[in-house]
């Protein structure tokens, strides 16, 4: 009886599942034109001199290339090379073979001369006025060039049409993450000497390069056009026709327009100027259940910390108690809604590197970032028994004042400290903060690439208690000499001492904000970068 029973309801069951309909077909809008809105025009599309985070980033990783690229995913991927390069077993010679097939927008080929002079010529680039130019300082010759004593890379050659050599003068295994970077795209040398070497990308005829689009139109200060690349080397270019970029400067105008249907994002092109979205559309969208689904956030390039300098009071192995009580006692929820600069913030519970970057930790690793008020007066009590040391001189950017005031509030009215807080511009701070002014510095931390060396080379007087310790500098040591993919144990065993010292607590993880129209599918991004253009499409509507 029961097995009649359950053959009846299997056969009902495909009786009905049979009558069940499929889904609609997508249907795209057969134009397929990307409306997308800046809030200042492009100041350079040069790949070598362009900034993160910037207007210009945005638009020229659809337009360059290089021998490497990091997907929508943020995983890195062979573009112009085969493969992954080849390695000696010292580290210090790297192979790259080129693809045959590669061609600049113009049709002309991609060779390893092209490579050679794209590199030479980041190289040389003054490197205070183009941090880009430190992505070859690890390449024989770098201090040649930079000095003007020598105009190439030594450490630079070909071997035949389509491989490229370097030697290096260290091992660096996360080189092969710079190299993905936009400034180590490859460009075209003929073209950039026919059209000048500060004006060949102004025009469509000059902003030559090896990715899927290309410009077709630029009016100064108003608007650019770009297209798909036709018969691309890569393959397809995706479903878009045409990207039709507006600048507009205003802010309430752009969303104005937005909200009409002018625009499909806001938000595409985040830039220094913070966020893009103003603080009350965000909240009006975050709260309407016919638009909340038009708000797209995510952790985006940084982190906000406060940096116990080696020039402060607090910086040494014998302090990590009055350390961890200024970072425990803090309320992340109130400061994450505070941000810094006209940002978006969340709270920061998984370390110094931004939530989606290789290295982080996982939510909630940093422990004390759990907010403890008796914790944190337990540990304020063991470390200055007398109650003698409850001056604390704090330093920060204009971009900061509200933040650091907050966190001056909560260390006053809890734990009864005396903070004197100073601020003023960034140069000034950062003079004063080298003389000994202050213990504590509120500020940023924004990422270049996705590397944790890019954060562990760079937190010197920030976060001195790590640099001085033995451990976190083996174990960073280690790993910058092993490729990316291997490395990166011993780069969170580091950033765990991080933790462990409260060397520099994490604060809050900026966000990046867009507002994408329903009919938009394929947008948004990962904590670097906003998604390519070949992963767009315009839905019918």
């Amino acid at each position: 009886m029961t097995r009649r029973v359950l053959g009846l309801l299997a056969s009902l069951s495909l009786v009905v599942s049979g009558c069940e309909s499929s889904p609609a077909p997508v249907q795209f809008d057969p134009n397929q034109v990307l409306h997308l809105v800046v809030p200042n025009d492009a100041r350079t599309l040069d790949p070598a001199k362009i900034h993160q985070p910037t207007v210009e980033l945005s638009l020229a990783r659809n337009v360059f290339g290089g021998l490497y690229r990091f997907g929508d995913d943020l995983v890195e991927e062979p573009d112009i090379a085969k493969g992954m390069p080849d390695i000696s077993p010292d580290g210090l010679m790297w192979t790259f073979h080129l693809r045959t097939d590669v061609r600049f927008s113009n049709g002309d080929t991609v060779k390893a001369a092209d490579v050679i002079y794209s590199w030479n010529r980041v190289a040389s680039l003054n490197g205070d006025e183009y941090p880009s130019a430190s992505i070859f300082e690890r390449v024989q010759g770098f201090a040649e060039v930079q000095s003007g004593r020598a105009t190439t890379l030594s450490g630079l050659r070909k071997s035949d049409d389509y491989t490229v050599v370097a030697t290096l003068t260290a091992p660096a295994g996360y080189w092969l993450v710079e190299l993905g970077l936009w400034a180590a795209a490859v460009i075209d040398q003929g073209v950039v000497a026919g059209k000048g070497e500060d004006t060949w990308w102004t025009t469509p005829e000059g902003l030559v390069g090896t990715g899927p689009f290309k410009m077709t139109g630029r009016q100064k200060g108003k608007s650019l056009d770009f297209e798909p690349v036709v018969n691309w080397w890569g393959g397809s270019t995706g479903h878009l026709k045409q990207i039709h970029v507006d600048v507009i400067s205003d802010k309430a105008v752009a969303e104005s327009r937005y909200r009409a249907g002018e625009f499909d994002i806001v938000g595409y092109a985040p830039s220094d100027d913070f966020g893009q979205v103003s603080d009350q559309t965000i909240k009006t969208y975050r709260t309407d259940n016919t638009l909340s689904s038009e708000l797209h956030v995510r952790p985006w390039l940084g982190t906000g910390d406060i940096r116990f300098r080696v020039e402060g009071h607090l910086d040494t192995e014998a302090d990590v108690q009055v350390r961890r009580a200024l970072s425990l006692v803090l309320d992340r929820d109130r400061l994450a809604s505070i941000c810094f600069g006209g940002a978006q913030c969340q709270p920061a519970t998984g370390g110094l590197l931004t939530k989606g970057l290789a290295g982080y930790l996982g939510d909630g690793a940093d422990l004390n970032a759990k907010r403890s008020v008796s914790a944190a007066k337990e540990l304020l009590r063991a470390w200055d028994p007398a109650g003698s040391k409850r001056n604390v001189r704090m330093g920060t950017f204009p971009d900061f004042i509200l933040l650091a005031r907050e966190i001056q509030a909560e260390w006053q009215s809890v734990l009864g400290l005396t903070v004197q807080l100073d601020f003023g511009e960034v140069q000034t701070i950062r003079r004063k903060a080298f003389e000994g002014f202050y213990d504590v510095v509120v500020g940023e931390f924004t990422a270049d690439y996705d590397s944790p060396h890019n954060w562990f080379a760079n937190i010197d007087n920030e976060c001195h208690i790590a640099v001085v310790d033995l451990q976190f500098q083996s174990l960073v040591a280690k790993a910058d000499a092993k490729r990316p993919i291997e490395a990166l144990g011993e780069y969170k065993k580091a950033g765990q001492l991080l933790l462990d010292d409260a060397a520099c607590p994490a604060l809050v993880y900026q966000e990046a904000v867009q507002l994408v129209k329903p009919w938009v599918r394929g947008a948004g991004g990962n904590t670097l970068y906003e998604n390519y253009w070949t992963s767009i499409s315009i839905l019918k509507h």
